[in-house]
């Protein structure tokens, strides 16, 4: 169900969606974590450019996925590896195949691409089959876990996730980036996509298409020439149907937590999905101010990023529900066990003392 959190306030000056939108960009804090890069190999060919925190530690770990051309040096990331790292926890940063750096391979990446978050979710669980494992998807990443949870459904292994500032109608949001001050936020995407276009133009597939790229004037031109051809689409708008994130709500057996603000500038309230679309371990939380990765509030010490400490507290939470459900079944086939003993006289006078005892 939509439900709105009581503890995230924007202060008065900080409730226009665009400086909402804008302030973590500007933010001078550093948020230093020490972060290992690793360049992991994939089986198709390509590779895939992981940032991990505390990777030889124990304990939970969380996947977080950047938004569209993000990275790990965003403010939205760098802020929630620095609260994980406060409390030693561990995550994984899985930048996007193509993203700010070319990959091998014509296809890089969309918002139904999955395979890159399966592998690495594999990868993990391969490696520590009992890791509690979470993810985080921002804006663009957010529809990709989405579409993950909704192909693996109970075999996903991941034991929560979350999407912040998820865009449900990849249609309705192209169509926004055009309008108004939007179209500086699509500006600065739609650069970084023809860069690294640009840096792949030795591969055929893109140097039949490099003479388009200066015509190109928004995210949808680009999705059109590049992003659903290269990826089996017909077109922008088939790409767009295909791939929008709220159809995928109703199929998903994680528990699943979605941080949006009402005044997102890139998100139409016509999008936001109805009470009834949403399974009961689906949990949509809408702040009134909030705007595009935003959610600056002011603290004692200054301005804070309400985002981290919300996942972080959906997660841990969701953790102690896990515990409590494992210990209650424990128990119950423990107590099942005995009674069969009973039933059968081999340990009679146990099974009635752990009777006795419930």
């Amino acid at each position: 169900m939509a439900e709105r959190p009581g503890d995230f306030q924007a202060p008065w000056w900080l409730r226009h969606s665009h400086v909402q939108t804008v302030v973590p960009h500007l933010d001078p804090r550093r948020y230093d974590v020490a972060s290992e890069h690793v360049r992991h190999e994939l089986p198709d060919g390509d590779f895939a450019d992981v940032h991990w925190l505390n990777r030889e530690g124990t304990g939970p770990l969380f996947i977080l996925l950047p938004g569209m051309q993000g990275t790990p040096s965003a403010t939205y990331i760098r802020s929630l590896l620095w609260e994980l790292s406060q409390r030693g926890l561990r995550a994984a940063v899985l930048c996007h195949r193509g993203g700010a750096v070319p990959n091998r391979r014509a296809q890089f990446y969309h918002a139904g691409f999955t395979e890159h978050l399966a592998w690495l979710v594999a990868f993990l669980h391969a490696r520590e089959p009992h890791t509690p494992l979470y993810a985080v998807g921002f804006s663009l990443g957010g529809s990709m876990v989405i579409r993950y949870l909704a192909e693996t459904g109970h075999a996903s292994h991941l034991s929560a996730a979350a999407a912040v500032s998820l865009t449900f109608s990849l249609s309705s949001t192209a169509r926004r980036a055009c309008e108004g001050i939007n179209q500086l936020y699509q500006l600065r995407v739609l650069r970084s996509y023809q860069r690294v276009a640009r840096l792949k133009a030795h591969l055929p597939e893109y140097t039949s298409r490099l003479g388009a790229l200066k015509g190109l004037r928004s995210i949808r031109d680009f999705d059109d020439v590049f992003t659903a051809p290269l990826h089996g689409f017909e077109d922008a708008e088939d790409y767009y149907q295909r791939c929008s994130s709220r159809q995928f709500l109703s199929r998903i057996e994680t528990p699943f937590l979605i941080l949006n603000a009402e005044d997102d500038p890139l998100v139409a309230r016509d999008t936001l999905p109805a009470a009834r679309e949403l399974r009961e371990h689906v949990r949509l939380e809408l702040t009134p101010h909030g705007g595009h990765l935003g959610f600056m509030y002011r603290w004692s010490s200054g301005l804070c990023y309400y985002p981290p400490s919300r996942l972080i507290s959906f997660f841990l939470q969701e953790q102690r529900e896990a515990h409590e459900s494992l210990s209650q079944a424990v128990v119950g086939h423990g107590l099942l066990a005995l009674e069969a003993a009973d039933a059968r006289g081999g340990t009679g006078e146990h099974a009635r003392a752990a009777r006795a005892a419930q």
